[in-house]
């Protein structure tokens, strides 16, 4: 008996480093987008490693799901190509925090919960913002099953 693997298409933000000028503006540009006052609260990062090295830190939709297996309470779940945070249920222990080895997912200053990129309802606040075109938008087949 062979089983079929089903290919799903993912969104995923990307970083052209080599662009990037560091300026922020991606990371004000999301948490406005998500904030109803002005905390600074992005779902993704921009981090300088050493000298010159850049690097992302949002949610890249990975298969494993890390963040989901991890949370006891039930809080996250996948629909639509995002991990969704029910807030009612997420009691910001962290523990999504810990499970994710890309930093996709943090707990909201004010809050203490969950947050996560949601790619902006499909209109990402972040790539829009950019005033180098550093980030932009691609879509990457996944196998699941």
């Amino acid at each position: 008996m062979t089983t079929t693997a089903v290919v799903e298409k993912k969104p995923n933000i990307v970083l052209n480093p080599k662009l990037c000028v560091f300026c922020k503006t991606c990371e004000i540009a999301c948490a406005e987008r998500h904030e109803k006052t002005y905390v600074y609260a992005p779902r993704l990062r921009i981090v300088r490693r050493g000298h010159a090295s850049l690097r992302l830190h949002t949610c890249i939709r990975c298969p494993q799901r890390y963040c989901i297996d991890s949370c006891d309470r039930g809080a996250l779940s996948y629909a639509n190509g995002n991990i969704v945070v029910d807030l009612e249920k997420c009691d910001g222990c962290g523990a999504c925090v810990k499970a994710c080895p890309f930093k996709g997912i943090t707990l909201h200053p004010s809050t203490g919960k969950a947050i996560v990129c949601d790619l902006c309802g499909g209109d990402p606040a972040c790539i829009k913002a950019c005033p180098v075109g550093a980030l932009s938008l691609k879509w990457i087949e996944e196998r699941r099953g």
